[in-house]
């Protein structure tokens, strides 16, 4: 790698990490290589923060970049045509052989120094949309050498690098030289150095100046404090938000929705203002809010009811439903900020842009109130292609699969049978939440999903079944991170084996704390969930073989197995008028990935039969079963099956999934 290209990531990743400074794919980079005949330019719509050497960039020719912005017959095409043809010219100037289209603000980074770092910092953006943000620049900046540059709102793509050509003419005809900072009014932060390092400073000094001059002006003005709605409302609302979130957006993306709940520092600031209300009704204030966010973010306080919360969110969707317009933020008083998305990739941007563009919202009330993008320029960037590729790039592929874009709890998901069911729903595009009581196996089972490049994201989190508490914060997280559930697998459970003379009291009662408490505490919270929600679900408890004939040195877990396959078929029948069906999965034995070998009486088993460990239980089944081994995966498709549309009407059933060991005893 060369140092140019160090530079680029060093900058890139720097200020891709900072949320503040850069929200979803937005803001760009670059860094010319020696002689600035060539120049590594970040790619659209990707994320600065994954960039890595051989993925998020382009190597371009320099003078073809500048050479579309002095092109001045491109002014008199119709904009469509012009950006078209824009685009065509930036791919023709790339000399590497990466995927992905170069920034369309290449052809402005090839005006500029060596190295650029191009922000949409919130607090900046204060200023940059206020009506008195100037005059406040000019004071704080007053002193900057050379002097900054500040662009009245030009648009973007092409009309911008013109109105960048022609003032960096002007400011070099004033000052000999080109200017370290640019402040492009209702959009970000240029700084352009020679090192990378100054860069990254000039960057992050501009940001805590103003930043300092805001909380300044909070100071002076004495906002209230926030106030939370009250502790058991306030988690009854959250869920209840969430669940009516669910239901309308899954109706506005004609897929399934996740949704997420957010009250940071910037939230809270925000919910301070009196104006906050008020301040939700200004229209779109930078390109990355119409891009991720599509809209302003719609206002709802809560009703004096708490039956009336879900009505009275759906009433404020419905009111600004406009198709793919529709907004996708929520901000609701004294709770805080919700977004929706159809993949967790998009609510990530979605999530980001709207509490920058809440920050940046809160500053601008403090010098002279917000100044909105206008008409034009917003009918311009709804309809320009450059951002709804942005916008795609986001989303990421549509997964043609059954399930693709729901939601699913698995329990036990660390190991064996729950991380090879995870791996499975993953594979076809589900979003799973993996609760397992040791959480570096959860993290390891999320790092395979990562690793495989599924289409569903996997997400860590350390529960205990066992105990009330622990599982209602489970499900508090599910709520927070992705708005609810559609499938829950009940698959943590542990299989102590003792003959019946020496079974210690204490493992048989933890068998029944894990196998059936666990079961019932996750089951119940899941029901519950999926009720507030009104769409259905699908429960399954993975039981096993032994529930259905028992096996020897198994008093426990032939008991526990039995146990749930009963407990579905009555949670079946309680849930069935809200369209929950609850089925059961009989696994055989599975051996790949099994931890039964690591139990002492197993080895000590082993020992006296001269086995080896992983010998002992197809000893006892026969070599016919074990010609039909049982893969977790084979487990998961079943899962699958039964929690898809080809399972519709079936409910209160087990299926047997062990390849004749059954019959074969």
């Amino acid at each position: 790698m060369n140092d140019d290209l160090k530079d680029m990531l060093k900058i890139s990743t720097s200020v891709g990490d900072d949320s503040r400074l850069i929200q979803g794919g937005g803001g760009n980079t670059s860094v010319k290589t020696a002689g600035a005949k060539s120049m590594y330019v970040k790619a659209s719509g990707t994320a600065l923060g994954r960039m890595t050497e051989g993925r998020g960039y382009r190597l371009v020719d320099v003078g073809r970049c500048a050479g579309i912005v002095e092109d001045e017959c491109l002014e008199s095409l119709p904009a469509a045509e012009r950006e078209a043809s824009v685009l065509d010219r930036l791919m023709a100037s790339c000399i590497d052989d990466l995927d992905g289209r170069p920034s369309v603000e290449a052809s402005l980074h090839a005006m500029l120094d060596r190295c650029v770092v191009h922000t949409h910092p919130s607090v900046v953006n204060g200023l940059l949309c206020a009506e008195g943000g100037p005059s406040v620049l000019a004071d704080l900046f007053a002193g900057l050498d050379p002097p900054y540059l500040y662009i009245e709102y030009a648009g973007a793509g092409y009309a911008l690098a013109r109105r960048m050509h022609d003032e960096l003419a002007t400011y070099r005809r004033e000052h000999g030289r080109l200017p370290e900072v640019i402040f492009l009014e209702n959009h970000g932060l240029f700084v352009t150095t020679q090192e990378p390092g100054r860069a990254l400073a000039i960057t992050r000094d501009v940001f805590a100046t103003i930043e300092a001059a805001a909380a300044q002006a909070r100071e002076r003005a004495g906002l209230p404090d926030f106030a939370p709605a009250d502790g058991p409302r306030q988690g009854a609302a959250v869920r209840d938000v969430a669940a009516a979130m669910r239901r309308f957006y899954a109706d506005v993306f004609g897929r399934p929705a996740v949704v997420c709940f957010e009250r940071d520092e910037a939230v809270t600031e925000f919910l301070r203002l009196p104006s906050a209300a008020e301040l939700c009704k200004v229209g779109p204030l930078t390109p990355d809010q119409v891009v991720y966010c599509r809209e302003r973010p719609v206002w709802v306080d809560l009703p004096p009811d708490e039956w009336a919360v879900q009505t009275r969110v759906t009433a404020a969707l419905e009111e600004t439903k406009a198709g793919q317009d529709t907004p996708l933020c929520l901000v609701v008083a004294g709770l805080g900020l919700f977004c929706a998305a159809p993949s967790p990739a998009l609510l990530d941007a979605v999530s980001g842009t709207m509490r920058a563009v809440l920050e940046t919202l809160s500053v601008t009330a403090h010098f002279g109130g917000p100044r909105a993008l206008s008409d034009d320029a917003l009918e311009f960037l709804r309809s320009w292609e450059v951002e709804r590729f942005r916008r795609q790039l986001a989303t990421g592929p549509e997964v043609r699969e059954d399930l693709a874009g729901k939601v699913a709890v698995v329990t036990g998901a660390g190991s064996g049978l729950g991380r090879g069911i995870s791996l499975c729903l993953a594979r076809k595009g589900v979003h799973v939440i993996l609760a397992d009581i040791d959480a570096p196996s959860g993290l390891e089972t999320a790092r395979q999903i990562e690793e495989r490049k599924s289409p569903g994201r996997g997400y860590p989190v350390e529960a205990d079944v066992t105990a009330e508490g622990p599982v209602e914060q489970l499900f508090h997280t599910v709520v927070r991170k992705l708005g609810g559930l559609d499938i829950l697998v009940n698959c943590a459970g542990i299989a102590p084996i003792h003959p019946l003379v020496d079974f210690p009291l204490e493992e048989w009662q933890k068998a029944l704390d894990v196998n059936l408490t666990g079961y019932f505490l996750v089951a119940r919270e899941a029901a519950r969930c999926m009720v507030r929600q009104g769409t259905g679900g699908s429960i399954i408890n993975i039981s096993s073989k032994t529930g259905l004939e028992a096996s020897k040195l198994h008093s426990a877990y032939n008991a526990t197995k039995a146990g749930e396959i009963n407990m579905a078929r009555g949670w079946a029948l309680d849930l069935a008028e809200h369209g929950i069906r609850v089925n059961v999965v009989c696994p055989g034995n599975v051996f790949k990935g099994s931890k039964i070998w690591n139990q002492d009486y197993v080895k000590a088993l082993a020992k006296k039969r001269g086995l080896k460990p992983e010998e002992v239980i197809p000893f006892y089944i026969g070599l016919s079963a074990l010609k039909q081994e049982i893969t977790p995966d084979d487990v998961g498709e079943a899962v699958a099956f039964l929690a898809g549309s080809g399972a519709s009407k079936i409910t209160g059933q087990t299926l047997v999934v062990d390849g004749g060991q059954v019959f074969v005893r």
